[in-house]
Parts: structure tokens; C-alpha cells; sequence
């Protein structure tokens, strides 16, 4: 189930989720009590990220071509626009993948991650045949997929309605920085012609049409196999490294600097630092 539900979350990388959005639901404890990333790190979690991608400040004459384009946007971009254009998305990628999970294809899960038996054995029995079978391993099969699926489209569903005033905001600089002022006024004469109010509509949603998403998913093969090769390279080419550290490999000094640092006691670094962990890129 976790690894469906990682598959699932790989699908929605089309579709930029800041981590404030994920702290939100976060536990307020703390990793050590959870097992679980706290709302600290994941808002400095968020915080990383939004320093990778720190953009310029607009200059003078582009921060005059804001509101000009700010219009624009809120022509291509109503209310309410990215959580329809979410929900297209999840109805052309993400709705198979869920139904699995409260479906036929809800069997065949159970089945498959309970039962180490011939896989030819399983694939010869019925629909009813295997939902008798996951009904035995777990009564309420289907009742659980629905009860994920449900809790994945509403967490999609608030995820969209924090995202949208960002995107639209980051949508109007980016237009103040790419369009001067002649051309934003010949973008907003053709969104007020009947085709340019469709265009203005319809354009941001396109990247999420099933003919769009279904030729793009066509790929996946390719890139999953590329991705399960670049753990193999990636641990081949680190091989050479010396290992991360634990406290006990630090010297004396080593101890003395860190916890000078970090502002605590040197004798109380074996709780603030935590054990490296033993790490297989290739997933065996």
C-alpha cells in the first residue's frame, strides 16, 4: 500500500506542491515521536526549496507592466481555475490509479502483497474468485481503497485552493518580465475576441487534457527504467566515498566544534545527531 501511495504521489509531481502546503497537515510532534517529518522540518523543508528556486526582484519597468499583466491573468485564470484544472488532472491520470484501489484492481492488490504464491496461480482465478480471496485476507478491502481515494482527492482539493493565489501571482511577474507593454496589449485585444476569451479559458487546462496526459504517460516505461538504472550508477559512482559520520567517529576537537555550533553540549551530541542510515539505491 505505501508503495502504491508512493507511485500515486510520483503521478502529482506534474503539478508543483509546495512543502507549506504539506506542513499544514503535518503532526505538531515531533519526528521522534511520529516516525513522521514535523511541521519544523517541513517548513524548513520548504524554505530549502524556495531558496533553490529565488528569483530577481522585478525592476522598475516591469513592476509598471504588473498590473497590465496581472489583468491578463485573471482573464486566463479565474477563481476556482486550479483546483478544475487539478481535478482534470486527476480524473485523466490519477482517477485509474485510485480506482484500483476501491475497484476490481482493489483485489489484486490485497492479493498481491499478502500472498507469496506463483503469480500465474492468482491471474488464473475469477474477478469473484479474488475478491473472495482479499475478502479473507482483509474484510474490508474495498472499504479501505474508497476511504484513500476519498482523503486523496480532498487533500488534492485544499492543495489547490492555498496553490492558486501563488501561481497566479508568480504567472503575472512572469509575464511582466516576458511581455513589454506593446505586447501585452496585443495579448489582451485577442482574450477579448471570442477565440482569445476560449484561448484565455482553455490554454492553462490543456496541460491537462487526456490526450495530453495519456501521450505524455506513454513514456513511463522508459523513464521508471531510467530511474531504476540511476540508482545502480549513482551507488557505483559513490562507492569511492568514505561513508557518512556518526558522532562516535568524531575526534575530541570535532565533538568540541559541533557542539559549539549548534550551541549544546558536547556530551549530549548523541541526541541531537542522528545515525546515519544505510541507504539502497537500487531496492534491494
Amino acid at each position: 500500500m505505501k508503495r502504491f501511495l508512493l507511485a500515486a504521489a510520483s503521478g502529482l509531481s506534474l503539478i508543483a506542491v509546495p512543502a507549506p502546503v504539506l506542513a499544514q497537515g503535518a503532526s505538531q510532534g515531533s519526528s521522534q515521536d511520529s516516525g513522521e517529518p514535523s511541521a519544523q522540518q517541513l517548513e524548513a523543508m520548504g524554505d530549502m526549496f524556495a531558496g533553490m528556486f529565488a528569483s530577481e526582484p522585478l525592476t522598475a519597468e516591469q513592476e509598471a507592466r504588473l498590473p497590465a499583466a496581472k489583468a491578463l491573468i485573471d482573464v486566463m485564470m479565474p477563481e476556482g481555475f486550479y483546483a478544475d484544472m487539478m481535478n482534470e488532472m486527476m480524473s485523466s491520470t490519477m482517477a485509474p490509479l485510485l480506482d484500483m484501489m476501491s475497484g476490481a484492481g482493489a483485489a489484486d492488490m490485497v492479493i498481491a502483497s499478502r500472498l507469496m504464491v506463483d503469480p500465474q496461480v492468482t491471474a488464473s482465478l475469477s474477478d469473484a474468485e479474488k475478491a473472495e480471496l482479499a475478502g479473507l485476507l482483509d474484510p474490508s478491502f474495498g472499504e479501505r481503497g474508497g476511504i484513500i481515494q476519498n482523503m486523496f482527492n480532498d487533500i488534492m482539493f485544499e492543495a489547490a485552493v492555498l496553490i492558486e493565489p501563488g501561481f497566479k501571482e508568480g504567472m503575472a511577474k512572469a509575464y511582466a518580465i516576458r511581455f513589454d507593454d506593446a505586447q501585452l496589449a496585443d495579448i489582451a485585444a485577442f482574450f477579448e475576441t471570442p477565440t482569445g476569451t476560449l484561448y484565455a479559458q482553455e490554454n492553462i487546462k490543456l496541460m491537462a487534457d487526456p490526450q495530453v496526459m495519456s501521450a505524455s504517460m506513454q513514456a513511463m516505461p522508459q523513464m521508471m527504467q531510467q530511474f531504476g538504472d540511476m540508482g545502480a550508477q549513482i551507488e557505483a559512482a559513490m562507492t569511492a566515498l568514505p561513508p557518512e559520520r556518526n558522532v562516535e567517529d568524531f575526534t575530541a576537537e570535532e565533538r568540541r566544534r559541533m557542539a559549539q555550533l549548534l550551541g549544546v553540549d558536547a556530551a549530549s551530541l548523541e541526541d541531537v545527531v542522528s545515525p546515519r542510515v544505510e541507504v539502497d539505491l537500487q531496492g534491494e
